[in-house]
C-alpha cells in the first residue's frame, strides 16, 4: 500500500431518479432528490460450491441474482414520490391505491471521499416502493426523522444492473457514467 494515498468515504449526496419507458430509455428529466441521509446497497450472488475428488473441485457462479437499495432521505418530497411511485397529485394529495403499478427507474448518486474526490453510484433498472411512517414526538432536543424508501432492481435489457466509477479512476468521464445509466438522456449543452 506504499505510495497509495488512503481513501475513504465519507459524504453522500446527489441522489438523482429518472422514469424510465419499456425500452429502459429515460423519460422526461432525472429528478434530484436532495436530503440524502443514507444509502445501503445490497448485491445478492448466487454461487455453489461443486465438490469432487472428496473436496472442493470448483466455486460455480450464479450471476447476481438481486440487487436493493434502501434509501434514508430527509424529506421525500411529493413531485419526487410522483417519480418514484407514478403518483398523480390530486389537489395536493399523494393518492395510494391498492391497485398502483410502480414505474421502472434508473438512479444515480454519490459518495464524498476523504480527498475531495466521488464515487459515484448508478443502478440500472428498478421500483421503489413507498416506505411506511415511523414519527415520534418532537422531544427537548428535537431530533430529525427520515423518511426511507426501498428499490427493488432487476437487469435491463443489456444485462447491467449497476455501474460504480470512481473520481480517481483514470478515465473517468461523469457524462459516460450518466449515458450509460440513463440510457437515452439528450445531455445539457
Amino acid at each position: 500500500m506504499s505510495g497509495q494515498t488512503k481513501t475513504v468515504k465519507i459524504g453522500l449526496d446527489n441522489w438523482e431518479v429518472a422514469t424510465l419507458n419499456d425500452e429502459d430509455q429515460v423519460v422526461g428529466t432525472p429528478v434530484l432528490a436532495p436530503g440524502m441521509v443514507s444509502a445501503n446497497m445490497a448485491v445478492t450472488v448466487n454461487t455453489g460450491n461443486f465438490q469432487a475428488d472428496d473436496g472442493l473441485w470448483a466455486v460455480l457462479d450464479g450471476g447476481i441474482s438481486a440487487l436493493s437499495l434502501t434509501i434514508g432521505n430527509a424529506d421525500i418530497k411529493s413531485e419526487i414520490k410522483e417519480v418514484l411511485h407514478g403518483l398523480t397529485l390530486e389537489d395536493g394529495m399523494e393518492i395510494y391505491k391498492s391497485n398502483m403499478e410502480f414505474p421502472y427507474v434508473a438512479t444515480i448518486f454519490r459518495s464524498r471521499l476523504n480527498t475531495g474526490k466521488y464515487v459515484w453510484f448508478g443502478l440500472a433498472k428498478g421500483k421503489f416502493v413507498p416506505g411506511g411512517v415511523d414519527l415520534n414526538t418532537r422531544a427537548e432536543t428535537p431530533t430529525g426523522q427520515p423518511d426511507s424508501v426501498v428499490g427493488n432492481f432487476e437487469p435491463r435489457a443489456d444485462g447491467i444492473t449497476h455501474i460504480i466509477t470512481r473520481e480517481d479512476n483514470a478515465g473517468f468521464d461523469i457524462a459516460k457514467f450518466r449515458a450509460k445509466i440513463f440510457q437515452g438522456l439528450v445531455p445539457s449543452p
